[in-house]
């Protein structure tokens, strides 16, 4: 299996859109349904990072051709200390010794920080503190990434809280994994950030946005809430894929993984397959 490279990108999948799947009949089922949809490359997150799990991930892996190139931690987690998954300050060594089993490099935060919430303050200690973890991680072999909602586009004096991120931020410790999705959510455009962002962005979440008039009788309320908006199958929703992908291969990306937080009653893994062939009809199929 080729790994992915700067100006070639591997297509993958983030485990947000299968986790139940994950959770009931766990990787070996999981995986091979993965792979059936189209795809070979997978983000772990949401999951319990015990040792018997990552044993059946990698005993998964190797049967089924599917290769993880990312895992999730959580730094001052946003729904408390029950959050699934590693935290950087409580779990560090074992960060390590997980990635290193799994021969993984990039470990991603993949939710803003408690402490950044209506804080200005709050991004200047996140973003020391994930230089701090950054230059550790580093020194194992391991990159740092953090990912995107649209919580981090806040205003603080000017200044969004996501602009603090990557400006206090070193360029050699901390990437960023952008979701084009929430970017968008944001009021932000995509390619701009995906250009702006180039050379520390290896790997960007591609996921559609869609708008959707909901059913039932209309009511007034339609105007203050978000419920129109709904997460899309790649090429189904409203963005602009071919040019977001055009520029994330011109901007360096090595992984772009596939996520679509909900699926509205289909079964994702036919989400996953009518992502694939509209990728396939871009052509962008060389990088499946």
């Amino acid at each position: 299996m080729t790994e992915g490279k700067k100006g070639s990108p591997k297509i993958a999948l983030n485990m947000s859109m299968v986790k139940t799947v994950m959770w009931e009949k766990g990787p070996d089922y999981t995986f091979e349904r993965v792979k059936a949809a189209g795809l070979s490359y997978f983000e772990l997150s949401q999951a319990d990072m015990t040792d018997e799990f990552i044993d059946q991930v990698m005993e998964a892996s190797a049967k089924h051709g599917v290769k993880v190139i990312a895992t999730s931690l959580n730094y001052k987690p946003l729904f408390g200390a029950g959050a699934k998954g590693f935290d950087i300050e409580r779990d560090f060594d074992r960060i390590i010794q997980a990635n290193q089993r799994l021969g993984v490099t990039y470990v991603r935060d993949s939710l803003i920080p408690k402490i950044c919430i209506h804080s200005e303050e709050g991004y200047y200690k996140a973003a020391g503190d994930l230089n701090h973890y950054g230059r550790l991680l580093r020194e194992q072999g391991l990159k740092l990434y953090y990912h995107n909602h649209h919580f981090e586009f806040e205003r603080f004096r000017g200044r969004t809280g996501f602009e603090l991120l990557v400006e206090y931020t070193d360029p050699e410790l901390v990437g960023f994994e952008i979701d084009v999705h929430w970017i968008q959510r944001a009021g932000q455009d995509p390619v701009t950030w995906v250009k702006r962002l180039a050379g520390r962005e290896d790997m960007i979440h591609l996921k559609d946005y869609r708008i959707h008039f909901p059913d039932g009788e209309p009511s007034p309320d339609i105007f203050h809430r978000e419920q129109c908006i709904q997460f899309a199958e790649i090429g189904e929703g409203n963005l602009d894929m071919k040019a977001i992908i055009e520029a994330a291969v011109d901007g360096g990306a090595v992984y772009l993984p596939i996520e679509q937080d909900q699926t509205y009653g289909r079964d994702p893994f036919d989400c996953i397959r009518t992502s694939v062939d509209n990728l396939r009809g871009m052509g962008f199929g060389r990088y499946l």
